[in-house]
């Protein structure tokens, strides 16, 4: 990871608040994104774009001056705002002999930013925003699962751009029925993550897809959406010097992913304490907006 800030007791809490909030920034990242680690205003706008490469492309007579793949810009609004915020002491608080604590202190603001990230991020695929559903079996056996691929290809969606997501009780029949050195041990199991199975980009439980997306379907058990179907963007809060002491300010920047986050240190002298803050601004959006040719996403029912 990567991080502007200095302080020794900074970096480690850095270091461990990003690496707490890697499983979650991973899952985001199946997706279309647009991290940089620049400052922005509440609320602006950001434009994603998605990538989309159309199979015509392919044929014999695609040429190399002429393609179908576009370039189609989502807006997203930088509208989430979540913090993190720990007071430890007073200004000595931030001295190197306390680097320890800043590094406890890492793991739980990173865990929590992520979580609140990944939530509204599934937040977005209700049954409602669904453009269509794919019938298929009942969730039993790993024929039934293989058969979604077919599905994904009948409404001409490449499964390998694909992220199938499967509500808890079908990704854990998924796991019954797969063989121990298919899922790689049980990583499958302590990640939450089946990555490049079933020809799809990545199998994932989402708990969303058992609660208000299923309203209207009971019979519903996950949906296959294509990785242009969600566009993430997010940004740095510059600070507000008011009330305080601002000691020290920077960004934290998830290599793998290039999500970032900003970080600060603020002393109250009056009050006697030291506040350390992480912060993410960022905002999802649903990428088929105005007919923008973004594709949607299929909710899956069963038989």
């Amino acid at each position: 990871m990567a991080t502007s800030v200095t302080s020794q007791g900074l970096v480690a809490g850095a270091d461990k608040c990003i690496l707490a909030a890697r499983p979650f920034l991973e899952f985001i990242n199946l997706f279309s994104t647009n991290f940089k680690a620049q400052n922005a205003e509440q609320y602006s706008a950001v434009a994603v774009n998605v990538l989309a490469a159309s199979s015509e492309d392919f044929g014999a007579n695609a040429g190399y001056t002429h393609s179908t793949n576009t370039i189609k810009p989502a807006t997203v609004t930088l509208n989430k705002h979540r913090k993190s915020t720990w007071s430890i002491g007073d200004k000595d608080a931030i001295t190197n002999e306390l680097a320890p604590c800043w590094a406890e202190l890492g793991p739980k603001a990173g865990e929590a930013i992520g979580k609140y990230a990944v939530q509204q991020v599934m937040g977005l695929l209700t049954y409602s925003a669904a453009t269509a559903q794919i019938t298929q079996a009942t969730h039993a056996t790993l024929k039934d699962f293989t058969a979604l691929w077919a599905g994904a290809v009948s409404k001409d969606l490449d499964p390998a751009q694909c992220v199938l997501l499967l509500t808890p009780t079908a990704y854990a029949d998924l796991l019954a029925v797969l063989p121990v050195n298919v899922i790689g041990s049980d990583e499958a199991i302590r990640s939450g993550m089946v990555g490049r199975f079933l020809g799809f980009k990545a199998v994932v439980p989402s708990p969303n897809l058992s609660a208000a997306s299923t309203a209207s379907a009971n019979n519903a058990y996950g949906a296959i959406v294509p990785e242009g179907a969600i566009a993430v963007a997010d940004r740095i809060v510059e600070p507000v010097r008011e009330g305080g002491n601002l000691i020290e300010f920077g960004t934290i920047t998830d290599d793998p992913t290039g999500f970032a986050l900003g970080t600060r240190v603020v002393v109250d002298a009056d009050q006697g304490t030291c506040n350390w803050s992480v912060d993410c601004l960022f905002g999802c959006a649903l990428s088929k907006q105005s007919s923008n040719g973004a594709p949607g996403f299929y909710q899956i029912i069963s038989a």
